[in-house]
């Protein structure tokens, strides 16, 4: 996310709420360590997250929400990754009214900033938990391009169903914008929200569609999407981006797609 915004030093990951940027300087101030608010304060721990709040009272009770759900989030990623435990932890997790979802300064970083929102706030903590995830496992996964993005993105959705309704939108952008190839073409940076919407698609396919579990998803990896799908499949790429556009061709309506509150259409009948 951000790719190269600061030079030759740390590229900012950022998991955006559409129509939402965080100004330079924001991140800025955060690309050697963090910066302490003028009232945060320590609101808990858990095993592996330490939590602050930024002493609103919003911050205060985004705090205590993740607080409630890092733990279960977190073991969720671990079997979702065959067991894997990140290098370097604990988490330090920043309620942030700046924040504009969530950011950590590399996909291996433990160092996040999530909005100062008690519904919202568990949800993109579990994306970037999972890009550090990511990271660790270090088999094509990457959280500054497509491929990794929308990996973080639906696994935060499949365990916080409360933010997948706002990026539903973006699905149905890439669709009515002609349906680009972003599924074996991983160029497209992480703040790309079309991009993003064809790839949280495209593994609801392999995951609903296909019936590939997550663990196998996650495990096989890849440079690009299309290249997780030939190893789980054995099969073209090419002709399953293809055989996803013809899936997706039933649910048109109009030039939209027919989308639960999910964003995940499949299984359908083809």
């Amino acid at each position: 996310m951000f790719r190269g915004l600061f030079g030759s030093g740390a590229a900012a990951r950022v998991f955006l709420r559409p129509g939402v940027a965080v100004p330079k300087e924001i991140l800025g101030a955060h690309r050697l360590r963090h910066r302490a608010a003028l009232r945060e304060r320590k609101a808990g721990q858990t095993t592996n997250f330490i939590v602050f709040s930024d002493g609103t009272a919003n911050g205060d009770a985004a705090a205590q929400a993740m607080l409630a759900s890092a733990e279960a989030d977190f073991q969720a990623a671990q079997q979702w990754f065959g067991g894997l435990t990140p290098s370097s932890l604990p988490f330090y997790v920043y309620a942030d009214p700046n924040a504009g979802g969530a950011y950590h300064m590399t996909c291996a970083g433990t160092d996040v900033h999530v909005l100062s929102d008690p519904v919202l706030a568990p949800g993109f903590l579990m994306a970037e938990v999972v890009e550090v995830f990511e990271a660790d496992i270090s088999n094509g996964w990457d959280c500054g391009f497509t491929n990794g993005e929308s990996l973080s993105r639906v696994l935060a959705f499949e365990r916080h169903p409360e933010i997948a309704g706002e990026f539903n939108q973006t699905e149905q952008d890439w669709w009515a914008s002609g349906h680009r190839d972003y599924v074996n073409d991983n160029s497209a940076g992480d703040t790309d929200q079309i991009a993003s919407g064809c790839g949280d698609l495209f593994l609801y396919y392999l995951h609903s569609q296909l019936t590939f579990d997550w663990p196998a998803i996650c495990s096989t990896g890849g440079r690009t999407l299309g290249a997780c799908y030939r190893s789980l499949t054995g099969y073209d790429p090419a002709q399953g981006f293809r055989d996803f556009i013809a899936a997706l061709n039933t649910i048109d309506e109009g030039g939209s797609l027919i989308l639960p509150p999910s964003g995940n259409p499949f299984p359908v009948k083809i």
